[in-house]
């Protein structure tokens, strides 16, 4: 089932492309987590059981994350896409051009998530240490405020995307 998060998520090329990329980007971003947090916590590369099992896990738990990553696409298409194609002139059709966009805007939020020490530490429990844990649904809900935080923006189950009001 497609969930639409505001009336006029139409833009169904965009979305496809989003979800044919889904496993490889959540992949991708559970590698860009480990690989900051271990710059910024363990410049000197000292092995305990934490960082022993960020850099022997392979196969992460993406459950909780895919549904993150779902609302971050929904955010982009709320934020950034239009229903109207646009007209491209480097050869490319629009699914390679959304793939594209859609990468490189992942990638870089991505990083700027990840100068909060508390993404990385929700994404590391998701993925990682409490992956059939009821720490993972925690952890889950602090990357959902996150993004209300840094995007200002509330997505409800029934609603869909709402704009907060900042004072």
């Amino acid at each position: 089932m497609k969930r639409r998060f505001f009336p006029f998520d139409k833009n169904y090329l965009l979305e496809n492309a989003q979800m044919e990329l889904k496993d490889s980007l959540l992949n991708q971003m559970v590698e860009i987590v480990k690989d900051i947090y271990l710059l910024r916590y363990n410049p000197l590369g000292l092995k305990d059981k934490s960082i022993e099992k960020i850099l022997t896990t392979t196969d992460f738990n993406l459950e909780d994350l895919s549904t993150f990553y779902d609302e971050l696409a929904g955010f982009y298409r709320y934020k950034y896409s239009s229903n109207q194609l646009e007209l491209i002139f480097d050869g490319r059709d629009h699914q390679a051009k959304y793939k594209d966009d859609w990468t490189e805007t992942l990638r870089k939020w991505i990083i700027d998530f990840s100068k909060s020490k508390h993404f990385l530490k929700a994404v590391l429990e998701t993925a990682i240490f409490y992956p059939d844990d009821k720490q993972s649904q925690l952890a889950y809900s602090r990357l959902k405020n996150y993004m209300t935080d840094h995007f200002g923006i509330k997505i409800y189950k029934h609603k869909g995307i709402v704009p907060m009001k900042i004072a």
